[in-house]
């Protein structure tokens, strides 16, 4: 996933982060240009200022979003826009699962729809259908693991 964003230190700098989505490596480009990573303790990324200075940029959790804040002299900045808690419900219903006995079959299939809803929401679609797609996302996700379920017990139990 890429996300485009600005930050207050740099008004003529346009910034990207790349998360991978299996990984969850993170990028930041400066410009379409690679921004280094320090190997210190929380791995800042180091953004070179219009004097030729490092700034140090840390990039911390945003639960229960994927994409982190970036928190660069101890300021908080949003790479992109926090989920309202009805988005947030909408993300995390999928997850669900987990808590009607689910299980590790229950948590793959709730993550997965839990980071497609993530991305469904960041789209460009309107509203309702965002909302609505989550919600399928959600049924296709009880769905999925219901006859996965079903199919693993009728060869546990012929």
């Amino acid at each position: 996933m890429k996300h485009q964003f600005t930050l207050p230190g740099f008004p003529e700098s346009n910034f990207e982060l790349d998360i991978a989505f299996w990984t969850g490596k993170q990028i930041i480009y400066k410009d379409h240009v690679a921004v280094e990573r320090s190997t210190e303790k929380g791995k800042p990324f180091l953004i070179p200022d219009s004097n030729g200075e490092i700034v140090k940029a840390y990039a911390k959790p945003a639960y229960p979003d994927i994409v982190p804040v970036l928190v660069i002299d101890n300021n908080k900045y949003n790479i992109v826009e926090k989920l309202k808690w009805y988005e947030a419900i909408l993300v995390i219903f999928p997850f669900s699962i987990v808590f009607i006995g689910g299980g590790a079959l229950g948590g793959l299939i709730g993550a997965v729809g839990y980071i497609y809803n993530i991305q469904l929401l960041r789209n460009d679609d309107s509203k309702s259908l965002k909302y609505l797609k989550a919600i399928g996302v959600a049924i296709v996700a009880f769905a999925v693991y219901f006859l996965i379920s079903a199919v693993i017990w009728g060869a546990i139990n012929p």
